[in-house]
């Protein structure tokens, strides 16, 4: 059950350990209210590609954000909307003859259409006007994207909606926030490699060098205030898959002496050269997977 009052990332990863869970209950309430309720949601056909999707949109729940409207903000000089004759200020009112209602829809018709028209209607200080958008091409995740140099009006989400915390060092590091961040990464990544063992989880969200060099790129991109949590996601999934009873592992060398304790004597070379070319196919194979995973998703 989720049912704390979550904020933000919180939320993602409470959805994130349901994966392969039949269902899960959430509290809700309405904004300002007291008044909670629970909600029961079904997950059995609940199709997440971390990689690809937010985990709160891909369950059809759309959080409250910063409003995007269909207005050009800014247009960049030389860029395709620049020479298709699109000004700042214009509002985009159709594309090919389909109504304009959010502007995401706009942006993937532009990013699955490079070198191709797209007729817009627009409308300029209070009078329609019509024009031709063909996207530049530029490579993306193995295939063409197109872009067009614009921004769009961006309305910040009202101050009612956000919620700031403040810690000191002390209460940050040793008693609240990264404590309890850490734990509950630590109880994520356990309970993900669990359901992958019980097959609740399928493979190919296994992900390897490529995904995590993918993943430093964007959130470095993003800002140090992602960039970090990053860091520390990739240090405690390492950690813990170091603790593997595996003998080319920590683990494996504390498994070792946890026997020899056991049965007060060492464990034989010849049980222990067997078990590290064991351990070292089973690594092998698994670093082999996440690679295959990691081009196939190129």
């Amino acid at each position: 059950m989720v049912s704390k009052r979550l904020i933000g990332d919180a939320v993602r990863l409470q959805l994130v350990d349901k994966i392969g869970d039949e269902s899960t209950t959430i509290t809700v309430a309405p904004f300002g209210s007291d008044q909670r309720r629970d909600v029961k949601l079904d997950l059995r056909h609940w199709a997440f590609e971390p990689d690809k999707e937010d985990p709160v949109s891909s369950l059809g729940i759309r959080p409250r954000g910063p409003q995007i409207e269909p207005v050009l903000e800014n247009v960049q000089p030389n860029s395709a909307a620049s020479k298709a004759g699109l000004q700042a200020g214009d509002r985009i009112v159709k594309v090919d003859g389909q109504p304009l209602t959010q502007w995401v829809t706009f942006v993937m018709l532009v990013r699955d259409n490079p070198g191709k028209s797209l007729a817009l209607e627009i409308e300029r200080q209070g009078s329609p006007l019509s024009l031709t958008l063909i996207p530049e091409s530029k490579p993306g995740n193995g295939k063409a994207i197109g872009f067009v140099g614009i921004e769009p009006k961006v309305i910040p989400l009202p101050d009612e909606y956000k919620v700031v915390r403040q810690y000191g060092p002390f209460n940050a590091i040793v008693i609240c926030e990264a404590t309890d961040k850490t734990w509950q990464l630590m109880k994520l990544t356990v309970s993900m490699l669990g359901k992958l063992i019980t097959g609740d989880v399928k493979l190919n969200n296994l992900s390897g060098p490529i995904s995590i060099a993918k993943g430093a790129g964007m959130t470095a991109e993003l800002g140090v205030v992602y960039y970090l949590p990053f860091l520390a996601l990739i240090s405690v999934n390492l950690g813990i898959i170091n603790l593997f009873p595996l003998p080319v592992l920590d683990g494996g060398h504390l498994l070792f002496l946890a026997i020899e304790k056991i049965k007060g004597g060492p464990v034989s070379e010849r049980v222990q050269d067997f078990c590290y070319r064991i351990g070292s196919i089973l690594l092998v194979l698994l670093m082999g997977l996440a690679l295959f995973n990691d081009f196939s998703r190129l």
